[in-house]
């Protein structure tokens, strides 16, 4: 069986967290990118040549995307023949969190939900742990802003809801959004599972998108249909009018119960920041 250091799973999420405030993934890069080069909208161009800009400058000078850095999310696949040895992983995590937040100086947003005073360490964290096969462990981060976690949303339908009734809510949800959520968006999706399980069914769709892309036929069906709907309707970058609204989504179809139709849509602005490692 193969120890790992609890330590060392928090020094990976730190720097995980770093990386991804300031530096876009590849795939990401590429989706703004061809955005470009197929906006007709001259306003929608430029906006995109803005944020274009703004990548470059901030993986350069190793600054934030976006000044709202978010409340990190983290996600744990941990193999069943991993020994976990040192500090207990969960304050590991909250040290790792703290630890990036500061030295990198990225603004903690973290509040009492009442008072709302400032925590000033962003904890606590939302952690999600899953144990798979092996002995590795895998580490999925997602930093998300206010703004587009405010326009996320979980629809409880009746079961006997169509597709086209689906999709409606789906569309509405995200054309809703509007600037509040800093378009062109990634859309992550789930369309099944319980009130508790189709939110993180719908980020995990989010990380595929980056990633892995295992999409079935059935859920890449239903994208294109999606996709199509949101680029049509002339909102635009930052809703300055143009033809890309959304850069990709991610759909996960998943069972339910005989009685419910659970919707999970989960926004993400332009500034798209995941992170995955592997020890």
């Amino acid at each position: 069986m193969r120890s790992v250091e609890t330590y060392k799973i928090g020094e990976l999420i730190a720097l995980l967290i770093i990386e991804s405030a300031t530096k876009l993934p590849p795939k990401v890069m590429e989706d703004l990118k061809r955005a470009f080069s197929q906006e007709p909208s001259a306003q929608g161009r430029r906006v995109l040549s803005i944020l274009l800009d703004n990548t470059k400058i901030a993986e350069k000078e190793k600054l934030p995307l976006c000044q709202d850095t978010g409340l990190p999310q983290i996600q744990l696949e941990i193999g069943q023949d991993i020994s976990l040895v040192g500090e207990p992983l969960y304050q590991e995590v909250k040290k790792a969190v703290k630890r990036a937040f500061i030295e990198a100086n990225l603004r903690r947003s973290g509040c009492h939900p009442l008072t709302r005073v400032n925590l000033k360490d962003n904890i606590p964290i939302s952690l999600e742990t899953k144990i798979a096969p092996g002995d590795r462990v895998l580490v999925r981060t997602l930093s998300k802003g206010g703004g587009c976690d405010n326009r996320s949303k979980l629809i409880n339908l009746p079961p006997t809801a169509s597709l086209e009734e689906i999709q409606a809510n789906i569309i509405d949800t995200v054309l809703s959004a509007g600037p509040d959520a800093c378009p062109p968006f990634y859309v992550g999706i789930c369309i099944g599972g319980t009130f508790e399980s189709a939110p993180r069914y719908a980020r995990q769709a989010l990380w595929e998108l980056v990633w892995d892309n295992n999409f079935s036929s059935e859920e890449n069906e239903i994208k294109a249909f999606l996709l199509e709907s949101f680029n049509a309707s002339g909102i635009g970058p930052m809703c300055v009018g143009g033809r890309v609204t959304v850069l990709d989504v991610g759909i996960k179809i998943v069972p339910t119960h005989i009685a419910s139709l659970p919707i999970a849509i989960n926004l993400c602005c332009h500034s798209f920041r995941p992170g995955r490692g592997l020890l």
